[in-house]
């Protein structure tokens, strides 16, 4: 999808979203949530985020992602939900010019299915809670043998 449909993918989407919320600068909200999704896709997401970032320069993003039971259909690797979401702070911070101190990113833990949330939050607050209430104990978790490395997770851009 090139630059100016994903923009204008965003524009609608943010507006949707922003009307739909009610939600005030002043206030933490949750902005977007979405699980394993194609790069394209995800990009479109943070492009709305870093527009919302410049329309309210007093607020910051804080995302947190959450890794999975299963990462599409079979077991998970030690790192790897680490290793998927190392893309997201770089892609605004390089590509779409937020300063990275207005970007938090937090690892959640593990919940069913790998996700994202992304909040949005006065620069002064402190971040939302990681607890899912769907959230499973890292003990409960089983791995298959290797390591992920965000080199596998890397977006063609």
């Amino acid at each position: 999808m090139n630059f100016k449909k994903r923009l204008s993918a965003a524009a609608i989407v943010l507006g949707l979203s922003f009307g739909m919320t009610g939600a005030t600068p002043d206030h933490p909200r949750k902005f977007d949530e979405f699980g394993d999704i194609n790069c394209n896709d995800e990009m479109a997401r943070l492009d709305n985020l870093a527009v919302q970032l410049g329309q309210e320069p007093n607020v910051r993003a804080v995302i947190i992602f959450y890794g999975g039971r299963r990462f599409r259909g079979r077991l998970p690797k030690q790192g790897e939900a680490a290793a998927r979401a190392a893309r997201l702070k770089p892609y605004l911070t390089e590509r779409r010019g937020i300063p990275p101190g207005r970007i938090e990113v937090i690892d959640g833990g593990y919940t069913e299915d790998w996700h994202v949330e992304i909040w949005v939050i006065p620069v002064d607050a402190s971040s939302p809670s990681s607890d899912h209430p769907l959230s499973i104990p890292i003990k409960d978790i089983k791995f298959q043998k290797g390591k992920a490395t965000a080199r596998q997770f890397k977006c063609q851009i």
